[in-house]
């Protein structure tokens, strides 16, 4: 109790722009005890602290966050240049860290009951309050689908999200950042993420090779997971003379229950913890600072970005539409396209890998982007590009008979029950290597419902990556410039 009141005291009479000296913090702290002391909290010769007690207690915050405290930001950054290494926050959302992470256990499918291996979760942590603003779990590995979704994540109101997992606090977090702060994985050296980035407006930083304390807050974060307390399926170092267990054959836990368990230590255990160094806790600061300053919020559809990101080829298109191996596309719009265009002619489709349940089809005059849903809802709704192919090969492999979709529909169930009974097996490696790829299984998937409508994109063109060509030199017009004269 002592030291709760002697941090309280320091936080807000020391540390701030009024600059109290340290003996009026420690008059202050005497006043704070001896009123705990009236109401019998705590005993007489529990409340004497000196004033050198108070000074080695100020001495554990770091010489940077009490100039900060004190005189703020612009005078600490240059004073200790030296010792204090990038760029600092001084605002919610100006700079966010991402980054991914292959967790330490190996969940089970809600569905099929298979081991479905070790998930990769991505978050972007906010740099100034290491609060969490982004969250993404999945089976893709680190990649641009991971990417682009935690991104979409993190600009999004998150109020569903929370709501679905059970957490007891709100997850404030939502907006365009300025800057996103990056390692050198080649996901983020991406054209298409760049185009992404550029869409939204957010700069892209990328720190220096095997320099993970330029990213702190997020090392940090996943540091912190080494303490869930979730023994069954975890994956442990080898030790020498110690009983091993498979987590393959040990795995009890549950996706939905991980991607649950995950969130609600994002909004609801994580950010309340205690800074101990800037005596503060993440969701305050994050609060204090976001309600002071918004960042802009996305008020457009989603979609741009799942145009960009989306999968691309010049295809044709006939009588029958659209049409992708094993599944046709085709709507009143397609026809209307062909009385202005022609009967047969080829252009651009792009789908989404996530989602086959509509592509993207592009006007060869105007160069818009018309969503053209599927032929074969049945077929379509809920499968992933992976888990087509996946399909598409079994169903060569076994010859199942039939035509088109109910074929794939057929192998489809065949390959529902061969996961389902291969649980009972010794071997199943490659069922594991496989089973998470053809369940398309991500944390969006599990807590929200599926979205398997067609997308109502804006009239006006859309930036792509095969739209933008970068202007050449010649281009570039010449302009005069000016030097401001110092005032002073």
């Amino acid at each position: 109790m002592v030291e709760e009141v002697i941090q309280k005291r320091l936080r807000s009479v020391y540390l701030t722009t009024a600059r109290h000296t340290l003996r009026h913090a420690h008059e202050q702290i005497l006043l704070e005890l001896k009123k705990l002391v009236q109401a019998k909290k705590l005993e007489e010769d529990q409340s004497r602290v000196s004033l050198a007690t108070v000074s080695r207690r100020l001495s554990e915050f770091g010489a940077y966050e009490r100039a900060k405290a004190r005189y703020g930001a612009g005078y600490a950054r240059p004073l200790f240049r030296t010792s204090v290494e990038g760029t600092l926050a001084v605002r919610a959302m100006q700079r966010l860290q991402c980054d991914h992470a292959l967790l330490n256990w190996v969940v089970i499918c809600d569905r099929t009951g298979l081991p479905l291996g070790r998930p990769t979760l991505t978050i972007i942590v906010d740099a100034m309050s290491g609060y969490v603003v982004g969250l993404y779990v999945s089976f893709y590995g680190p990649g641009i689908t991971s990417v682009l979704n935690v991104v979409k994540n993190a600009i999004q109101p998150k109020d569903d999200l929370a709501r679905a997992a059970g957490a007891k606090q709100p997850w404030i977090a939502f907006g365009i950042g300025e800057t996103l702060v990056l390692d050198n994985g080649m996901e983020f050296h991406a054209r298409v993420f760049q185009l992404a980035a550029w869409e939204l407006g957010i700069d892209l930083e990328y720190c220096r090779v095997r320099s993970p304390w330029l990213k702190p807050h997020v090392e940090r974060f996943f540091a912190n997971l080494d303490y869930f307390s979730l023994a069954r399926g975890r994956i442990r170092k080898p030790e020498a003379n110690v009983l091993q267990l498979d987590p393959k054959k040990d795995a009890a836990i549950l996706f939905s229950d991980l991607v649950r368990g995950l969130i609600k230590f994002v909004v609801d255990v994580y950010p309340f913890e205690l800074n101990e160094r800037k005596l503060v806790t993440p969701f305050a600061a994050f609060q204090d600072s976001f309600n002071s300053l918004r960042p802009p919020t996305f008020q457009w559809s989603m979609d741009q970005l799942d145009l960009i990101a989306a999968m691309r080829k010049d295809l044709t298109v006939g009588p029958g539409g659209v049409s992708l191996p094993g599944i046709s596309y085709s709507s009143s719009a397609v026809l209307a396209m062909k009385k202005e265009v022609g009967h047969t002619f080829k252009t651009g489709v792009k789908w989404n890998p996530d989602n086959l349940s509509f592509i993207y089809l592009q006007h060869p005059v105007n160069k818009d982007w018309l969503p053209v849903p599927s032929l074969r809802p049945d077929y379509t709704n809920g499968l992933s590009w992976n888990q087509h192919r996946l399909i598409r090969k079994h169903a060569r492999e076994k010859h199942v008979r039939g035509g088109g979709v109910d074929q794939l529909l057929l192998a489809r169930q065949e390959l529902h029950e061969l996961w389902m009974n291969g649980i009972a097996r010794s071997n199943r490696s490659q069922d594991t290597r496989t089973a998470a790829k053809f369940s398309g299984l991500s944390s969006n998937q599990i807590l929200l419902p599926d979205q398997t409508l067609a997308p109502h994109l804006p009239a006006s063109k859309m930036l792509s990556q095969e739209d933008y060509v970068f202007p050449a030199e010649n281009d570039i017009q010449s302009f005069e410039t000016f030097v401001m004269r110092n005032p002073t």
